[in-house]
């Protein structure tokens, strides 16, 4: 009994921590939060049905879906850098209100337009300034209002509300396509409830761009900043190891759930009930396993997100469906849990102040390419291989980025520790972001 009574006051003591460190977050980031669970409501009732209404409704084949997702992303890579830059110059705040603002204008596109290329065209825009402009000022607003060993801590929050969205979406989606199935009503809905994150951003928000990134050169001297990016090796090697687990992620939320179909006849509403699970237990586990990790090497970290997502995705097509599908999308769920937070995570802290913008623009980039290769090439594997071969490559991707990620940690620590040629010197900042000489 006295066992059980120490656990308990154990157990409550944590809470109790945990409860004073949420506490001491400031009241922005918590407007953001709380944001993001309606934006992502709104967001979630659409994406992950994309695919399915191009497919089922419109009849278009997965090669030609995966190509309209997926090569807009890859030909707007390059304006993920000016974002980046845009970030710095003009603030957060705006990036974050014009990137969603392009989010609304896809939504509608989708519900009111009889033909296909109006939507190529709306992809193709939303690839550029919607999701990664908002991903990008968001996470730089985040970096700007926490103390670097706080902010996997405020990702994963941000993280857990995005699932809380992710839970409210598809719940309402298989509602709304059950009274429409022509999904008009949904990408209407969806639309609405994005534009009053917008509303929320311009009316509440103020800007944090720190004074460091404050700056009045010409665009190409902003841009001459991403030399130090591009000097920065551990930077650059941690994102191109990251591009291996984001090939399964990008294929998540658009050739996954066909293959789900192909591979276990699984229906709109299946995929819903999916999701939800899939949502809950991410927001249920997120803030905790995060927490948890505070104190733990990143990069290995990484290693276990690649690991859980390829073993994921790859089983949950591969076994048996039932049950076995919820247990597989539950690691590969665990899996989002750490890619996302952390990743963001090493970013900022990599990044030094002054560029801190074009550091998480570099970031968005990474992300958004390799999530553009996972429909790109995914929805091509699943024309031509089926779903389950397709998604055997998605697993083994997977375990193979956990190994280069395992590797890597022990070089990551080292250079940290002993300030090594990897690491950006302060000297290189002040060269790139000094002022141009006067003409003579």
């Amino acid at each position: 009994m006295p066992t059980d009574r120490s656990s308990r006051a154990s157990l409550a003591g944590r809470f109790a921590r945990a409860g004073a460190d949420l506490r001491t977050f400031p009241r922005q980031f918590w407007l953001l939060a709380g944001g993001m669970i309606v934006l992502l409501s709104g967001i979630d009732m659409c994406f992950p049905f994309e695919t399915t209404y191009l497919h089922v409704r419109r009849g278009v084949s997965m090669t030609t879906i995966g190509l309209m997702l997926g090569t807009p992303i890859l030909a707007a890579l390059p304006l993920h850098i000016v974002g980046g830059a845009l970030t710095d110059r003009y603030g957060r705040k705006p990036a974050i209100g014009v990137g969603v603002s392009v989010i609304v204008t896809l939504y509608c596109t989708f519900a009111l337009s009889h033909a296909l290329w109006p939507i190529a065209i709306a992809l193709t825009a939303e690839a550029a300034f919607g999701w990664a402009l908002f991903l990008t000022g968001s996470n730089a607003m985040i970096a700007d209002l926490l103390p670097h060993e706080r902010r996997a801590e405020a990702y994963s929050i941000t993280r857990v509300a995005l699932d809380v969205g992710m839970v409210i979406g598809p719940l309402i989606a298989a509602v709304l396509i059950a009274a429409d199935p022509a999904y008009h009503t949904l990408f209407l809905t969806g639309g609405a409830i994005c534009t009053a994150f917008v509303i929320l951003v311009v009316a509440l928000f103020r800007e944090t761009r720190p004074a460091a990134a404050v700056r009045h050169d010409s665009m190409l001297r902003t841009l001459s900043g991403y030399g130090v990016v591009l000097r920065d090796r551990r930077f650059l090697a941690f994102c191109a190891v990251a591009l291996l687990p984001l090939y399964g992620f990008g294929q998540l939320w658009t050739i996954f759930p066909v293959a789900l179909r192909q591979a276990h006849g699984m229906s709109p509403g299946s995929w819903s009930k999916l999701l939800a699970f899939y949502a809950a237990t991410g927001a249920i586990l997120q803030y905790p396993i995060i927490r948890w990790q505070r104190s733990r090497d990143h990069v290995r970290a990484m290693a276990a997100a690649s690991g859980l997502l390829g073993i994921g995705l790859g089983g949950a097509v591969l076994a048996p469906g039932g049950w076995l599908t919820f247990a597989f999308m539950f690691l590969a769920g665990e899996g989002v849990v750490l890619l996302i937070p952390i990743s963001a995570t090493v970013a900022a802290e990599l990044a030094p102040v002054a560029l801190r913008g074009r550091y998480m623009g570099a970031w968005t980039l990474v992300q958004m390419g390799g999530y553009a290769l996972g429909p790109t090439f995914g929805g091509l594997a699943m024309d031509q291989f089926g779903a389950r071969s397709a998604f055997a490559v998605v697993g083994g991707l997977g375990l193979f980025g956990a190994l280069l990620y395992a590797l890597m940690a022990g070089r990551f620590r080292r250079a940290g520790e002993a300030g090594g040629p990897a690491v950006v010197q302060a000297f290189e900042i002040d060269e790139a972001l000094s002022p141009a000489p006067p003409a003579v």
